[in-house]
């Protein structure tokens, strides 16, 4: 989203309230409410892989994200220190986080009952890169929620069958890469990198940032098949704002093909 961070205002003195919800509660409110969630691009060590796991429950089962919803009153980094914290054992401190984009979600199913009610979320997605293999080794998810995870490169999951939002994501966070290597030039002592150098940055950032918005136009070639789960599905991916001097720019919404998603689960 190649700003620096994602505030959080907190206008008055808020308390949470937050109860927990049976889940025909819970189905409820999904059916009234966006929920908001934080997701998380893992990196490992070296920088150069992404740890990802394949969800075996409603929605999206499917190659993920780690992440979840918010609780009422967290900023979205406490959101996802909570969330590491409970899904793969991990603590890492605030500076760790980095913004990487936002997105809209529309999932045609969901766990809760009714379950072809879907569930719609906004997301905020923020990288962390671990720092040794002894947080890799800490690194174990819930077997009720994943069949399997494994570590790819950005590359594999940009051309491969994947999730256009994971790929929006990634694609964001190449570009950030550009931009932040840019940034850490024009601040560098002694009059920061030479012209060149930051031309060169700035085309790339530029090319990269174009890639981003050429990734949702091939997000009906993507496929969702959950054998555990007996469901298959597309997703519908839309442009929906106008920015950069009038260019048509990516904001996701992602919506799987509803009637479709019916139909498999009536079967």
């Amino acid at each position: 989203m190649f700003q620096s961070g994602i505030p959080y205002h907190e206008t008055g003195t808020f308390k949470s309230h937050r109860t927990f919800l049976p889940d025909d509660e819970y189905g409820i409110a999904l059916d009234n409410l966006v929920k908001g969630c934080t997701d998380i691009l893992l990196l490992s060590p070296c920088g150069t892989k992404i740890f990802t796991g394949r969800r075996c429950v409603q929605p999206q089962p499917d190659w993920w994200f780690m992440g979840g919803r918010i609780f009422p009153g967290e900023t979205p980094i406490q959101s996802c220190q909570r969330l590491l914290r409970r899904e793969l054992g991990l603590d890492i401190s605030n500076e760790r986080f980095v913004a990487v984009c936002a997105q809209a979600f529309a999932f045609g199913m969901r766990e809760q009952a009714p379950k072809d009610h879907g569930t719609t979320d906004a997301q905020f997605c923020y990288k962390v890169q671990l720092l040794n293999e002894e947080e890799v080794k800490k690194v174990v998810l819930d077997e009720n929620e994943y069949s399997e995870s494994e570590w790819k490169l950005p590359s594999e999951i940009i051309v491969g069958n994947y999730h256009p939002a994971l790929k929006f994501a990634v694609g964001n966070m190449l570009a950030g890469n550009v931009l932040e290597e840019m940034e850490k030039k024009v601040e560098e002592e002694e009059g920061g990198g030479s012209d060149e150098e930051i031309a060169a940055l700035a085309r790339e950032f530029l090319k990269k940032r174009k890639k981003v918005d050429e990734v949702l136009k091939t997000s009906k070639d993507y496929k969702l098949v959950s054998k555990e789960l007996n469901y298959e599905t597309t997703v519908n991916s839309r442009k929906i704002c106008i920015n950069f001097g009038g260019e048509v720019s990516t904001r996701s919404v992602l919506v799987p093909h509803l009637e479709a998603a019916k139909s498999l689960f009536q079967e």
